[in-house]
């Protein structure tokens, strides 16, 4: 299975962080996952859509300026990072799955990858855009059409079919909780491989992998290599 570092290595470093994606290169994940928000015309990388839980910071990354986040600790000194950061991080060694988290990410995200791939010899297969907003992602790829995005799915989806019609993703990411291999048998004979979110124990990766499903997000990737 493809292995998809949530978070980066979010089990040995603190997530969404510049030392776990090291980690997560370092460890041998196929890609690092993260997740974006679009704050003074810049994209910080972090999950929440507030501060206490992951930073030493108060209140909404929305309403908080560039220069504040960027001052936080982010867990063992580490800052909240920039997108432009991850991605120079990530060049040449692994690949970057994006999750679109705030309003009006779609737009800079796309525009930044666009950026890299006519500037900097970067691929599209590089990156993959995902997010529970489908809207979101189907606004990148109208804007970058060789964009590889995917949706986040939140329970057992309906008119999957349609979803696909609508979105031609790449891939489809479905929640641990509600996965079924007839969901995955219906993703595949769609045209796209399942990827499933979140397993961080070595049973449970198995569990996905004798399901047929393609790709999973774990904390630890080192767990899908003892998987086998």
């Amino acid at each position: 299975m493809i292995c998809l570092a949530h978070r980066g290595a979010s089990g040995h470093a603190p997530e969404n962080t510049l030392a776990a994606f090291e980690k997560a290169v370092e460890l041998g994940a196929d890609w690092i996952e993260l997740d974006v928000f679009a704050v003074e015309n810049a994209l910080v990388v972090i999950h929440d859509n507030r501060l206490e839980r992951t930073t030493n910071g108060a209140g909404y990354v929305m309403t908080s300026s560039v220069a504040y986040l960027r001052s936080l600790d982010a867990g063992n000194g580490q800052k909240i990072p920039l997108l432009s950061e991850v991605l120079e991080l990530a060049a040449g060694k692994i690949k970057v799955n994006i999750e679109l988290k705030g309003p009006g990410t779609a737009g800079p995200v796309a525009a930044l990858i666009e950026f890299y791939v006519k500037n900097q010899g970067r691929q599209y297969a590089d990156f993959l855009v995902s997010s529970f907003d489908h809207r979101q992602v189907k606004k990148a790829k109208t804007l970058c059409p060789g964009l590889p995005i995917a949706p986040n799915l939140t329970g057992p989806p309906l008119n999957l079919d349609r979803l696909v019609a609508d979105l031609s993703p790449f891939s489809i990411h479905v929640d641990a909780d509600f996965v079924t291999t007839e969901l995955v048998d219906e993703i595949h004979g769609l045209g796209c491989p399942a990827f499933v979110f979140t397993a961080n124990t070595v049973e449970e990766i198995k569990r996905l992998r004798d399901m047929g499903v393609d790709g999973v997000f774990t904390n630890f990737p080192e767990r899908v290599k003892q998987a086998g």
